[in-house]
């Protein structure tokens, strides 16, 4: 549900981070970036909820094409773009699956996580959005023209690609239901976002929004956009998810807003359609049309990419361990019991499922401030540890060289880990 600012205004915010209680207002750091030159500039990669699963609407077909959208408004698009460069190397697998998806422009890391502290990196998806379809193949985006984008898919055992059906507009990232009946995404206009919707084979503008000209430069990074659909594709949320704009959620069936929520991290449950609201400034809620906005029993805020288990049993996030100390934790809510439990007591940050049972998360070390850059009080390791959910055993993740997420540009990168997508899905 995380999606990247214009590339050009990230270069400031991958440098200094720390918690938001010290952070830096930079005036006009969010700028909005023009789309030109041989790529688009990526400013909608999107995780929306997986609806390739089995039994789901959405795994119906691989291959049907929608036809060109009847009346619609010309909708502004970037520059084609080339081959997303995808590069996949570890074969078939008949394990679970999960798709880690990087901020801002990092590339998506699919890996066979069948052992989650030994797991297999399959492919890299840069550039581009892409969604787990089957258990053998994924599909992404590739941009061919200024009115045309293929939807690539992908077989891990063979290596053969074929196109899966196109959408008639220029689009490398965005959130699509993988029958192609529905995508939404985004592209930046004057200084503005607009968020557009292909439903029903039309494709028209659901809302404009002012990109910030503030932003906190902190540990976790400027908030990215949210644009996501709920699991059974009836709604879409999304905003610029940063300081006090809203966020809107939009009816498919007939492209009304249905609410208007203040939420910088919000994502939907696995099925149905029922979006969580959190953030660093005030206790999570969750959201439904048929109830409203509903506090969450026993629930705090969940400041840092708090994400659903593939269950939909527990909620991983990423808070301080107390408000005078810069000691961050990964922590666990159950739903059900509606209680909360850490994860372990030592830094740690960055909770992401990776499988029913497994979480990964990072390593946190006190950073030095004759080296660090910035006001930062920490920073990742590049170590990455597993939790098995059902003892609380802690164990490191061993990665092939050149398959650890965090370890991606030469350095140590925190964009490249976050919530992604599953197979199965539960």
């Amino acid at each position: 549900m995380r999606v990247p600012w214009p590339a050009a205004s990230m270069t400031a915010v991958r440098v200094g981070l720390r918690s938001s209680r010290l952070c830096l207002i930079v005036a006009a750091l969010l700028a909005a970036t023009g789309c030109g030159g041989a790529r688009a500039v990526p400013v909608a990669r999107v995780t929306s909820s997986p609806s390739a699963q089995a039994g789901s609407p959405a795994s119906a077909s691989a291959s049907p094409s929608p036809a060109s959208p009847t009346a619609a408004p010309a909708s502004p698009s970037s520059s084609p773009s080339a081959d997303a460069g995808v590069s996949c190397q570890g074969g078939a697998t008949t394990g679970p699956m999960v798709l880690v998806k990087g901020w801002y422009a990092e590339p998506g890391m699919l890996y066979d996580v069948s052992d989650a502290v030994h797991p297999r990196l399959l492919c890299k998806i840069p550039d581009t959005s892409a969604h787990l379809f089957t258990a053998d193949t994924f599909e992404y985006l590739k941009p061919v023209s200024a009115t045309e984008t293929d939807v690539m898919l992908h077989s891990l055992g063979s290596g053969n690609e074929s196109v899966a059906g196109k959408f008639p507009f220029n689009a490398s990232y965005g959130a699509w239901r993988t029958d192609l009946s529905l995508m939404s995404y985004a592209v930046p206009a004057n200084g503005d976002m607009q968020v557009w919707l292909y439903a029903q084979q039309r494709d028209s503008l659901l809302f404009t929004y002012p990109i910030p000209q503030v932003g906190c430069i902190c540990r976790f990074g400027v908030a990215s956009p949210v644009l996501a659909i709920s699991p059974d594709g009836q709604y879409v949320d999304a905003g610029p998810g940063i300081g006090a704009q809203t966020l809107s959620v939009y009816r498919v069936a007939d492209r009304v807003r249905v609410a208007t929520l203040t939420s910088s991290a919000p994502f939907w449950d696995r099925v149905g359609h029922r979006l969580f609201v959190a953030g660093a400034s005030s206790n999570a809620a969750s959201w439904t049309p048929e109830g409203g906005l509903v506090p969450l029993a026993g629930a705090t805020e969940w400041p840092y990419l708090p994400n659903v288990s593939p269950d939909g049993a527990e909620i991983a996030y990423t808070a301080y361990s107390d408000p005078g100390v810069d000691e961050p934790r990964v922590y666990f809510y159950d739903v059900k019991s509606a209680t909360t439990r850490i994860a372990i007591n030592k830094m740690r940050t960055q909770g992401i499922f990776v499988k029913d049972g497994w979480a990964w998360y990072l390593q946190e070390a006190t950073c030095d401030p004759a080296t660090c850059t910035g006001p930062v009080s920490t920073l990742p390791t590049g170590n990455v540890f597993a939790m098995q959910l059902s003892t609380g055993t802690e164990l490191p993740v061993v990665f092939a060289a050149g398959a650890n997420p965090v370890l991606q540009s030469g350095g140590t990168d925190f964009a490249s880990f976050a919530p992604g997508e599953f197979w199965p899905s539960s």
